[in-house]
């Protein structure tokens, strides 16, 4: 892809991609082990974007690979649905649309603003640069989608609207779970009793809690660790596999912030990592030792410190999917994620097999996302 940021624009965003590209090709220290992608940068209202350029990498994880979240790590969440029958009626749907993703070339797409997390903090962007993206990248990419992960109608209701009189489809992708400020609706959740009852887990827990800046390099295997345990082992393999070396850069880069929570031996036994852009905290990076005691309520601790930070900040949290009683309890507000897709530019095939997806998806699945809670 050719570069679209200026050579002279040197931003932390910048710095993240040149950094994070020159992992991907070292064979020693790559920073995402199931990660293929090329990186850019655009220049959006005086703020550097990152970008994405995929083609087939039907192996990808989800996180720049459209085909993944909705063929590979659907049949991951298959063992969710508690209804055998319904199970596998799913399963023969998954696998028509293995099929017809692939004819669609749905992963043949550029992805604007993936900073390759679960979660990505997208901007509020105004009509004139949405129509600036819309034809660059289009014109740039006659043969690729043009997508947007992460919108949701709470943070987003007014960009998904600006959006889809551009044109633009709305894909539901999962339901995620959010925190809303104080002040705001729904933003009385400090006061929840389970809020509370972790609080207090926090402060007589007999682990020590590591803040970001008390962390050594040699605290990050063991970041990557018990986050390979928990998302990876226990979720799925399609989740970005993040690895020890990727995790020192982003801290280096204050891009990320580590809590951590180290045992007598002075082992990291529980990781969360916070990702704070215009006001909205999310966590892309949770993980813990699997195999202690669950008395010792590592989940817990990592949540109440997760809810701490965000209340003393007062700012919004983005938990996204997953554990939904969990969060239900401590206050999170349910809300349907989607992905944006610009098609109108392609050839006639994908365009039509890519629009008629979207309408499916929009007529079955919000509904299906919330019952189920996935």
């Amino acid at each position: 892809m050719d570069r679209l940021l200026p050579e002279n624009l040197w931003s932390t965003t910048h710095r993240f991609v040149m950094g994070l590209e020159a992992m991907q090709r070292s064979s020693e220290q790559r920073a995402i082990a199931n990660v293929q992608t090329e990186l850019d940068c655009i220049v959006l209202e005086n703020k550097s974007v990152p970008i994405t350029r995929n083609e087939r990498e039907y192996d990808n994880s989800y996180v720049c690979s459209p085909y993944t979240a909705y063929v590979r790590y659907a049949r991951d969440e298959l063992g969710l649905i508690k209804n055998a029958l319904l199970r596998r009626a799913l399963r023969a749907v998954i696998g028509m649309a293995d099929i017809a993703l692939r004819w669609a070339q749905i992963n043949q797409t550029v992805s604007l603003n993936n900073w390759l997390f679960s979660t990505n903090i997208v901007p509020d962007w105004q009509n004139d640069t949405i129509d600036y993206f819309t034809n660059k990248l289009s014109h740039a990419n006659p043969q690729h989608s043009i997508s947007i992960r992460s919108l949701n109608p709470y943070s987003n209701a007014d960009l998904m609207a600006r959006l889809q009189q551009k044109g633009w489809l709305m894909l539901p992708a999962r339901q995620v779970y959010l925190f809303p400020k104080q002040g705001e609706a729904h933003g009385d959740w400090w006061r929840k009793n389970n809020v509370k009852n972790d609080q207090r887990l926090l402060k007589n827990t007999s682990l020590q809690l590591v803040t970001p800046q008390e962390h050594r390099g040699e605290d990050f295997k063991a970041i990557e660790s018990v986050f390979k345990q928990l998302f990876i082992d226990k979720h799925s393999a399609y989740n970005p596999q993040f690895t020890a070396a990727y995790f020192e850069f982003l801290h280096s880069h204050r891009l990320v912030e580590f809590f951590s929570f180290r045992d007598i031996s002075g082992r990291i036994v529980a990781s969360i990592g916070l990702f704070t852009q215009n006001e909205l905290i999310t966590a892309p990076i949770v993980g813990y030792d699997t195999s202690l005691p669950q008395s010792l309520g590592l989940y817990r601790l990592l949540m109440a410190q997760l809810l701490k930070v965000t209340h003393e900040r007062g700012q919004t949290l983005n938990l996204s999917s997953g554990a939904g009683h969990f969060k239900r309890q401590r206050g999170g507000v349910p809300v349907i994620e989607y992905t944006a897709l610009y098609v109108n530019h392609l050839p006639w095939q994908q365009r039509w097999l890519q629009s008629g997806f979207a309408r499916l998806l929009n007529r079955f699945g919000p509904a299906f996302l919330q019952k189920h809670e996935i």
